[in-house]
């Protein structure tokens, strides 16, 4: 099981009142499942490409387990907390190592227990890809339809495969982005380092022959 951290303050006001967008989903408690059941457990799959998704928003997202939806007709989000028994199937190298091995290049995130109001919820904290955008791979742990396509996130919200122009126009404009902010970065460090070089001054000869030089002209 995961050790349990107490939620810091932009936790507590997610929880405090619950609103599902692009970068922030939640889901009823459920069990991590083995690897060999995996592919049958439709939440843990979504959790997956939700992850995928938000690798490709420009400032990640959140899933967070243990908040479902009420009975009444509203669709208002109750948070429940994850139960003590599943809580017991979530261990992070086990899940980072299934769920890693499904995007390429490999998603960044943490799997954190948060407590709030004496209730556990685990949170998938999602961060924007590096350099490119996260493509889903693996067949082995993936529904066969999620194989090599790229998810996105929407405003509606949901987690959907990118099917349109705009989509695709959305996720190109981040990559470049992304690559204006490594090379801007890149080239600060470039100039910092040559300011700090020290340029030797001309010797005494030096200048007295330029000066000679110069008069002949």
């Amino acid at each position: 099981m995961i050790n349990s951290v107490d939620a810091d303050e932009i936790m507590k006001g997610i929880l405090s009142s619950p609103r599902e967008s692009r970068a922030l989903e939640f889901k009823p408690s459920f069990p991590w499942p083995s690897k060999d059941d995996l592919l049958k457990n439709s939440k843990a799959q979504e959790a997956i490409e939700a992850t995928l998704a938000m690798s490709n928003l420009p400032d990640g997202g959140k899933i967070i387990l243990g908040v479902e939806k009420s009975s009444q007709t509203d669709n208002t989000l109750i948070c429940k907390g994850v139960t003590p028994e599943h809580l017991q199937t979530y261990d992070q190298d086990v899940i980072f190592n299934i769920v890693r091995n499904c995007g390429d290049p490999e998603p960044s995130f943490q799997v954190l227990n948060v407590l709030w109001n004496g209730m556990n919820f685990i949170v998938f904290a999602v961060q924007r890809f590096t350099f490119t955008p996260v493509i889903s791979t693996n067949w082995k742990h993936l529904r066969q339809d999620s194989h090599s396509v790229l998810f996105i996130r929407t405003d509606k919200p949901e987690t959907k495969k990118v099917t349109t122009p705009a989509e695709i126009r959305e996720i190109i404009e981040l990559a470049v982005e992304r690559e204006l902010d490594t090379f801007s970065a890149r080239m600060q460090r470039v100039f910092r380092t040559m300011s700090q070089i020290k340029v030797p001054k001309s010797s005494a000869d030096d200048q007295n022959k330029f000066a000679n030089e110069m008069g002949d002209l």
